[in-house]
């Protein structure tokens, strides 16, 4: 049973980072239909720039994660200002290859700063490497912060969409951008607020990446590429399908690293949610709470 506790604990922690990365991609494409896999770099920024300010600058990890919050949302502005604004009305692909190509520099930058460069650094927190007792168990400290956190983050954007101006506003441009705008929806606004809310997401995920027992890397973008098969597994447009889709990706992964046999490799749990991903699409193709899109002949 104690083993059982420690896997759950540790697969809420990786789901809720998952969770963090997937509502980054859903929000983004609720507002504006657009795949920003620029997310990705946002991410990496975001949790480099905690560590910069967290322990380099020796300012506290508050502070850092404040500091990279604000960095990764104006980043994300810009990214949507040059590159995926000028290309509404194109095909999705068409944002989805040019924010490739943004990821691509972007990873490519942070890698080469000389402080990050090839570094594996911890972001760091007040808790270090304490544990805590979860039914008389020893789990890790960070990870009770990280879950509790993401609980937060994901109950403070459930209410913004679901009951303030904005997220009346927020649905009305997910559901038809023009008729939004003709009956007086501030549309740009709004669009930047989405991005501004992507990069914030990213940023808190980046951190997180980085908490111990993890460790941040110019390879830990893979955790955000990771993280794809959590917001196809929930739903493009579904804000609970990312999260559903987050936990049940930090489940499959964990779980499979810990029990399955040695015989199928030390990587599998790698493979095992882009399996999970392929059994739901086989069984619906637009994911467990993702609407179909339907349109008219």
């Amino acid at each position: 049973m104690s083993g059982h506790v420690s896997l759950i604990i540790s697969s809420l922690a990786v789901g809720s980072i998952y969770t963090l990365i997937a509502l980054g991609f859903v929000v983004v494409f609720r507002a504006s239909s657009a795949l920003n896999f620029a997310h990705v770099g946002v991410m990496l920024l975001g949790g480099y720039v905690t560590f910069q300010v967290s322990r380099l600058w020796e300012l506290g990890l508050l502070l850092g994660v404040l500091v990279a919050a604000a960095v990764s949302a104006a980043v994300a502005v810009v990214i949507y200002l040059t590159v995926a604004r000028p290309l509404t009305g194109r095909p999705v692909m068409a944002v989805a290859i040019a924010t490739i190509g943004v990821d691509m520099a972007m990873r490519t930058a942070v890698g080469s700063y000389p402080p990050w460069t090839g570094e594996s650094v911890e972001v760091g927190g007040p808790w270090g490497a304490d544990t805590s007792l979860v039914l008389g168990v020893p789990v890790y400290t960070s990870h009770l912060w990280i879950i509790a956190t993401g609980m937060v983050v994901v109950g403070a954007l459930v209410l913004t969409v679901e009951r303030s101006r904005w997220g009346l506003w927020f649905r009305a441009i997910a559901e038809d951008e023009e008729s939004a705008a003709a009956i007086g929806v501030p549309v740009r606004p709004v669009l930047l607020a989405a991005w501004m809310l992507a990069g914030l997401l990213a940023a808190l995920a980046g951190a997180f990446v980085g908490t111990f027992p993890r460790l941040l890397q110019p390879a830990s973008a893979e955790f955000a590429f990771r993280a794809i098969p959590a917001v196809v597994i929930g739903g493009l447009n579904s804000i609970t399908g990312a999260v559903v889709g987050g936990v049940l990706v930090g489940f499959v992964e964990v779980y499979t690293a810990a029990l399955a046999p040695g015989e199928l490799g030390v990587n599998v749990h790698h493979v095992a949610p882009y399996v999970l991903m392929l059994a739901v699409l086989l069984w619906r193709a637009e994911g467990l709470f993702g609407t179909p899109d339907v349109r008219r002949l």
